[in-house]
């Protein structure tokens, strides 16, 4: 037999790539186009409304039609073409976890009332799964990935456990992120207290302008310090229920 090497064998096989998920931006701007899509239907019919308003039963038509658009935009494209306008112009896709394919028109119907009721709050868990999934994704099981074959699309790869990284128990990170969250609170509302000197939280008569914007700014804060905080919580990052490094032990054999 000879010693040559066999010429011609198979080629090795290639591992698949990696699913390349949406991040917050290119989210946050499709969101933005279906918000000016969904505000041009809806200025169409209001002027389609004040146009036949003369005839029986069309106020009544128009407002149904005012919320269909409103209900079923996201869901019927998202389950038919598998991303909305806006979706299409940042390159993305929305695809079930499940089966690799667009969700029913069920699944993007949850995904899309979930997604309706919480408003921006529904992307901050985003920072806390694997699949940087926000709410209404995984109350449906769906994630948002990048359409674009293009390489320089910016995207997010799944995140992988770290192998050296302990974490503390769910609940004692959930313990401290309720603790901290308390804290926040009370120093937002005393502050609040202290500068209210107008009364204005018992007589909303009596508030100016400058206590109105005063408001509105702590509230902003509050909400920007409550998310914050649970995600820093969640990573194990807030003292009290902080990540460790496992140390590796090696064990000489003689």
């Amino acid at each position: 037999m000879s010693d040559q090497p066999l010429t011609g064998s198979a080629p090795g096989i290639q591992a698949a790539p990696p699913v390349r998920y949406a991040t917050f931006t290119s989210r946050f701007r499709a969101l933005v186009i279906d918000n000016c899509c969904i505000a041009a239907l809806l200025l169409a019919l209001f002027f389609l409304d004040d146009a036949v308003s003369d005839v029986p039963g069309a106020t009544r038509l128009t407002w149904l039609l005012m919320v269909a658009v409103l209900l079923l935009y996201d869901p019927v494209l998202v389950s038919r073409r598998g991303a909305t306008i806006g979706h299409a112009a940042a390159g993305l896709r929305v695809v079930d976890a499940r089966t690799g394919r667009w969700p029913s028109f069920a699944r993007a119907f949850v995904r899309s009332l979930v997604k309706l009721m919480l408003g921006l709050l529904s992307f901050f868990t985003m920072e806390l799964t694997r699949r940087h999934q926000a709410v209404h994704d995984m109350v449906t099981h769906t994630t948002v990935q990048v359409a674009a074959s293009e390489d320089l699309v910016e995207f997010r790869a799944e995140r992988l456990d770290e192998p050296d990284v302990v974490l503390p128990s769910r609940f004692r990170r959930l313990a401290v992120i309720v603790l901290y969250q308390v804290v926040v609170y009370l120093v937002c509302s005393l502050s609040l207290l202290l500068l209210d000197t107008t009364n204005c939280f018992r007589e909303r008569s009596s508030c100016s302008t400058g206590m109105w914007a005063l408001l509105h700014v702590f509230a902003w804060a509050w909400l920007a310090l409550s998310v914050s905080v649970i995600i820093a919580g969640w990573k194990g990052l807030l003292p009290g229920a902080r990540r460790s490094r496992r140390v590796s032990v090696d064990v000489a054999v003689a």
